[in-house]
């Protein structure tokens, strides 16, 4: 694993940069590592998910709350950019729980245009969940929670500062362009309301140990009614 590469062009990049490991993350369960390289792979990867954002076949126009525009399957896309961020996010998944093999269930960017947010959910279908910050969009003065990734369980103890088990504030995991996060699927989280200029892009990886039956994104996904954020 150590040694995986793969080539942007003529340029080879290692999938796990040497000398990093994901860090604990507000709660045990949760696992955070920023990468240093994304000048090598962001730009092409945020013009191609902006050209796929028009009119594409893997395009999804969700309702406000549910998350904005959502472009599925990041291996469909024909993208070197998005082959190693997923190699990155399977290798992230394998590390944290200490396993041999990672199978991605579903994939997709998040395309955060102003107005658009995501509801309180949990994922489906799913071990752990893995999500990245490509672009956090513009930042609001007058909210720095703006737009921002956040946890809302109250099975977390950041989240329980008053009570345990009483959620009385979001566990806001501090996300900048090039962090990736894991944590298991189940718990519930968000992302608050977004007004930027500049769209807000994230990726999103639902991982387990093995293959799953059945489709991942239901028909009724289109309409919203089926949450992935």
């Amino acid at each position: 694993m150590e040694n995986e590469i793969i080539h942007l062009g003529f340029k080879a990049i290692d999938v796990w940069p040497k000398d990093r490991e994901a860090e604990v993350c507000g709660d045990p369960t949760i696992r955070k590592i920023t990468f240093t390289d994304i000048q090598e792979y962001h730009p092409r990867l945020v013009a191609k998910i902006l050209e796929l954002e028009e009119n594409h076949r893997l395009r999804r126009r969700y309702s406000r709350g549910a998350g904005g525009t959502k472009i599925h399957h990041l291996g469909q896309w024909a993208s070197s950019e998005a082959e190693l961020i997923t190699a990155r996010a399977t290798a992230l998944f394998r590390r944290v729980l200490e396993c041999d093999q990672a199978v991605v269930d579903l994939s997709w960017a998040n395309v955060y245009r102003s107005g658009d947010y995501c509801m309180p959910h949990s994922h489906l279908r799913s071990t752990a969940s893995v999500v990245y910050c490509l672009d956090p969009g513009d930042e609001d003065p007058e909210d720095p929670h703006g737009g921002r990734f956040c946890f809302v369980d109250p099975r977390l103890r950041n989240c329980c500062q008053e009570q345990e088990g009483c959620m009385t504030a979001p566990f806001l995991p501090g996300m900048t362009a090039g962090t990736m996060i894991i944590f298991p699927s189940q718990l519930v989280h968000a992302v608050n309301p977004y007004i930027g200029k500049r769209p807000c892009i994230t990726l999103s990886w639902n991982i387990n140990k093995n293959t799953l039956s059945g489709e991942p994104l239901p028909a009724n996904a289109v309409s919203g009614e089926n949450q992935n954020g």
